[in-house]
């Protein structure tokens, strides 16, 4: 018998406790309350899956890509955790206890380990007697919360001598807080050197500064931020140019090697705004591909020994044949959906036959709905169950603010790249 599956989509839990230095902290929030709905590619496509609010259009999706087995429920209160929301709510744990059915157990599958998780698993299994299989879950929460770090990955990386070579850590150093940081960026700069400074816990690119050479604003600016206080800042070269930014997902299981799922190259708009994610075949022949996918597996194991399990991923930049890592997401990433994606609907093997992706659309009308987007885009939209390439609208909880994603996929990247531009302009965005 098939263990049921629980996918807990807690993608804003790890970003709150950051963003909650913010003013308009909400707002910051709203996108994450999208990426909710990449969970309905995570594991099986029948399971329950429990999001902060209710995945919008999911009928239309249930109906268009033929998945009818997934059950979406949410929590009555909000938090900023999502284990604990649903701790809290009696309806929704009796509905978690009868989805364990008769075999008294959970394949459970976040989106991040939290300590909440912990509490939750514990109380399934001494109130409603159900055993919770934790497949993508680190048993040390310490060791997690330490690698979801820009230090954790910069004092990993130097452990394993990964500051020179073709996969390596950009040149930079460490601030115990924000005093620190102005001599910090003062040194870097007076080398010619650009740099970023990054919060240690900086999650979606929140908090990033930039400074080039000649800066004389570098105090204000750190003060003016929110986003520093008195924890540990990574001041390190910021890298541009002739650039591209590949990212790699592994999984680290408890009891076999370590292995590489998928890699991405990701679409940014300007040097900090990520927009996307394609997966193609061809990027195995990018020069990039073997050091990135070699050094991320030796983090891997390293991770494996020091205690971590489950999915991590890592964000890298590709300049002048060296491979620099820049951050390490010990949890699942904004592009794992669109890896499962095409394992589900177009097969396990679709790399040898399709490339996919993923953007992300902004500044459409607030209070758009799902069927003009539909009227916008047109043929373009097709089920990858029916076509060899299309669009499918997708993360569609926030379409009424004006963000639209796309799922797409086609024979080549040249194909899909295609595919995004035509609906850009379908969707009368103008870039």
């Amino acid at each position: 018998m098939t263990t049921p599956t629980l996918c807990v989509s807690n993608a804003v839990d790890t970003l709150r406790d950051f963003a909650v230095r913010a003013d308009g902290v909400e707002e910051l929030l709203s996108e994450c309350y999208a990426q909710q709905d990449q969970a309905l590619f995570w594991g099986p496509l029948d399971k329950m899956l429990i999001t902060y609010e209710p995945i919008g259009d999911l009928d239309w999706q249930r109906k268009f890509l033929e998945i009818d087995g997934v059950v979406n429920l949410s929590p009555v209160g909000r938090t900023g955790s999502l284990f604990a929301d649903t701790l809290a709510d009696p309806g929704l744990m009796a509905a978690v206890a009868a989805h364990a059915g008769p075999g008294r157990r959970l394949r459970l599958i976040p989106h991040t380990t939290t300590a909440d998780l912990w509490r939750f698993a514990e109380t399934l299994r001494t109130r409603y007697g159900i055993v919770v299989e934790l497949p993508e879950s680190p048993p040390r929460q310490d060791v997690r919360d330490l690698l979801d770090t820009k230090t954790g990955l910069r004092d990993l990386a130097t452990d394993l001598g990964m500051t020179d070579g073709p996969c390596r850590i950009p040149p930079g150093t460490h601030c115990t807080g924000l005093r620190e940081v102005p001599a910090a960026v003062r040194s870097m700069l007076a080398t010619g050197t650009p740099c970023i400074v990054k919060a240690d816990r900086g999650e979606a690119s929140l908090g990033l500064l930039i400074f080039r050479p000649g800066a004389d604003d570098i105090t204000e600016r750190l003060a003016a931020s929110e986003f520093y206080g008195e924890e540990p800042v990574v001041v390190e070269e910021f890298l541009d140019g002739d650039i591209t930014f590949p990212s790699v997902e592994y999984m680290v299981p408890e009891d076999a090697p370590p292995h590489l799922c998928y890699t991405t190259d990701m679409l940014f708009e300007g040097a900090t705004h990520l927009r996307g994610n394609v997966t193609a075949r061809e990027l195995r022949d990018e020069w990039w591909y073997r050091p990135l996918t070699r050094g991320g597996l030796r983090l891997a194991g390293e991770m494996q020994r020091r205690g971590y399990r489950g999915r991590f991923g890592i964000d890298a930049i590709a300049r002048d044949g060296v491979v620099y890592m820049h951050d390490l997401n010990a949890r699942r990433t904004g592009s794992s959906h669109v890896h499962e994606f095409g394992a589900h609907l177009i097969g396990p093997g679709y790399l040898d036959t399709h490339a996919v992706g993923n953007y992300d659309f902004y500044g459409l009308p607030a209070g758009l709905e799902l069927p003009e987007v539909l009227r916008l885009l047109g043929r373009l939209v097709a089920s990858p169950r029916h076509a060899d390439r299309g669009v499918v609208p997708t993360e569609l909880t926030d379409l009424r603010t004006g963000r639209l994603s796309c799922m797409f996929y086609a024979p080549s990247l040249a194909e899909l790249h295609e595919l995004i531009v035509g609906a850009r302009a379908a969707l009368d965005l103008g870039r």
